[in-house]
Formats: C-alpha cells, sequence, structure tokens
C-alpha cells in the first residue's frame, strides 16, 4: 500500500478551485493500492487533514505524526492551482527529499507558469502566439505604447497565474488603466495581449510509461465574453464539447502541436495545451501543467471521454511518478 500525499490549497486566487480538486482526487483514488493523505498549505501552515481530525505536517521531512506513528509518503499527487504548487517551489522542495510528485519537473514549471517565458520558447518552436506586451510593476506605461504595438481589443492578465483571475478584456484604449490596476493587484507582472476572434481549443497530454497519451482535443465555448472565473467554474457558463466537433485535419494537427511541446517543455503528468483556431492558423495561449481535476474541469471531462475512468486515470498519474523516481 503507497502512502499518497495529495496536495492542496495555494496561495493564489485558485485556493478553493485546488481544494476542490484535491476533493475529487481523494474521492477516485484505488484504495486497494493507495492510502490518501490530503495535505493543505497555505502561507500560515501545512496541515494534514485525516479522519475529521488535523494534524501539522514536518516540512524538515514531509512526514505527519497521526497516533503517535510517523507518515512518509511514496508519492505527492500535486493538486494546487498556482503559487505554490504550478511554479517550480514545491517541485524544487520535494526533489531536495527524493519524494516523486505527479507533475512536471521544478524548471519546466517555473518556465510555463510564467506566460511571457513560455511565449518566448514556445515561439522559437516555431509555433505561433498572440503578439504581446511584458510589464513590471512600477514601470511607466505610456498610454500610447499599447496601442502603437497592439491591436484592440486586448487582454490583460497578470503574467503568472491561472482560472483567468485578475484577467480583463479591453476593448479601448480609455480603459486599460482600470485593467492594468486589476492584474497588478494579483502579480507583480502583466501581459497584454492581442485578442485573436477564433473558436478555442484545448488538448490534454499525459505520460502512460514511456509513453504519451493524448487525451481528446475539445473545444471551450463560454456564455460570457470570454472564458473568465465565473465562465470556467459556474454552472452553465461555459459549454465543453469533448470531443470537439472540428474537421479531422484540425484534430490531427492540434494534437501533434500538443504532443511536440510536450516534449519541447519537458512536462511530465498531465498537461493541457490552449490555442485559438481562426479557421487558418493556431495560436498558442498557455499551457496548465496543474489542470483543474474538480467536477467542472475539463481534464477529468477528457480522461472519460478517452475511455479511462478516474480511478485509472488517477493511478496512472501516480504510476508515472514513480517510474520517474525508479529511473
Amino acid at each position: 500500500m503507497k502512502n499518497i500525499a495529495v496536495v492542496a490549497g495555494g496561495y493564489s486566487g485558485e485556493y478553493q478551485i485546488s481544494l476542490n480538486s484535491a476533493g475529487v482526487v481523494m474521492n477516485h483514488l484505488d484504495r486497494k493500492k493507495y492510502a490518501p493523505y490530503l495535505i493543505r498549505i497555505t502561507r500560515q501552515s501545512w496541515n494534514c487533514l485525516h479522519n475529521g481530525k488535523t494534524y501539522p505536517v514536518d516540512k524538515d521531512r514531509f512526514t505527519v505524526k497521526i497516533r503517535k506513528k510517523k507518515i512518509s509518503f511514496d508519492t505527492v499527487f500535486m493538486a494546487i492551482h498556482g503559487t505554490p504548487g504550478e511554479d517550480g517551489k514545491l517541485q524544487g522542495y520535494f526533489d531536495m527529499l527524493g519524494i516523486p510528485y505527479t507533475s512536471c519537473g521544478a524548471i519546466s514549471s517555473a518556465l510555463t507558469f510564467n506566460k511571457h517565458f513560455c511565449k518566448q520558447v514556445v515561439q522559437s518552436a516555431g509555433i505561433l502566439t498572440p503578439p504581446s506586451l511584458h510589464f513590471f510593476k512600477g514601470e511607466k506605461i505610456q498610454d500610447d505604447q499599447v496601442s502603437k504595438v497592439l491591436t484592440f481589443p486586448v487582454f490583460v492578465k497578470p503574467n503568472c497565474g491561472g482560472s483567468s483571475v485578475g484577467m480583463s478584456k479591453v476593448n479601448t484604449p480609455e480603459k486599460l488603466k482600470t485593467a492594468l490596476r486589476k492584474a497588478f493587484r494579483e502579480d507583480d507582472e502583466v501581459l497584454i495581449e492581442t485578442y485573436i476572434p477564433g473558436r478555442e481549443l484545448t488538448c490534454g497530454v499525459m505520460m502512460s510509461g514511456k509513453k504519451r497519451i493524448v487525451l481528446p482535443v475539445t473545444e471551450i465555448i463560454p456564455k460570457r465574453e470570454f472564458f473568465d472565473f465565473k465562465a470556467k467554474y459556474e454552472a452553465g457558463m461555459s459549454e465543453e464539447i469533448v470531443p470537439a466537433q472540428i474537421p479531422e485535419k484540425v484534430e490531427t494537427e492540434v494534437k501533434g502541436i500538443s504532443v511536440y511541446l510536450f516534449g519541447k517543455l519537458n512536462c511530465r503528468g498531465v498537461v493541457r495545451f490552449d490555442y485559438i483556431w481562426n479557421g487558418k492558423e493556431y495560436f498558442f495561449l498557455e499551457v496548465n501543467t496543474v489542470p483543474g481535476l474538480s467536477e467542472a474541469s475539463i481534464v477529468p471531462k477528457m480522461a472519460l471521454s478517452h475511455g479511462f475512468t478516474l480511478k485509472q486515470f488517477y493511478s496512472l498519474l501516480i504510476e508515472g511518478a514513480l517510474q520517474v523516481k525508479n529511473r
């Protein structure tokens, strides 16, 4: 029986989404093979929630003492969206302790979490991305600086973050300052990106042993102006079509780009690549290295459509992490 730490919480606006994801994982793990323990991480404390009681985590060894018995963990199931679980911080910590985990490694996680840096690598690999500008907090942004380079409407978003927290769609230059203030409340860096009209497609890729499994391409149709936080997590605010009703050629190309980027970015576990298809070309938007796993999330729907049960899906991720350790 393997002890599995399902790590959730974190320091970002995705805290509750992370707890929802962890709850789904806890409910579907194979109890004949794994003994799961929910580890909740906040800035104030790291605790294990087990059988209705709370136990402190020993950060020096990442162990928990329950009824005088010290519990150590064979694998970490990473369910933190945002910092410190998606940006490489926890990955580096677990690397130092020699504990495998279900997400990408520390360097890949840090790179992909930074949207600006990730776009530079993706562009260097020959994949299109929307034109963008990158700014730091405190940097003076002239009123006409953006309109000279980018075509409105634009998206203004925190450079490091997820679930569209702090993100705005800006149709005119006059509303740019308000959107920048909103984004800078979430991060010290902001990305301003040209809006590309088209269909939003997303594709999941995962490792099973040495084999890459490509999950069904999915189309996202938000019922709001864009796929914002409400559209992602409020019932009825978006439609996810799994698999997407697209030409076979488009499906093949999206899957091909996703597998290519999975290797180029040195990904592990399961990741989700987001694109805009304008009818002719594909524009990479971002990669989610710890995608949502709640009942409302896209990747579980992809896994079910592929033919996995969630129990099988999560088992593959855990076994994949153990194989990385044993290489």
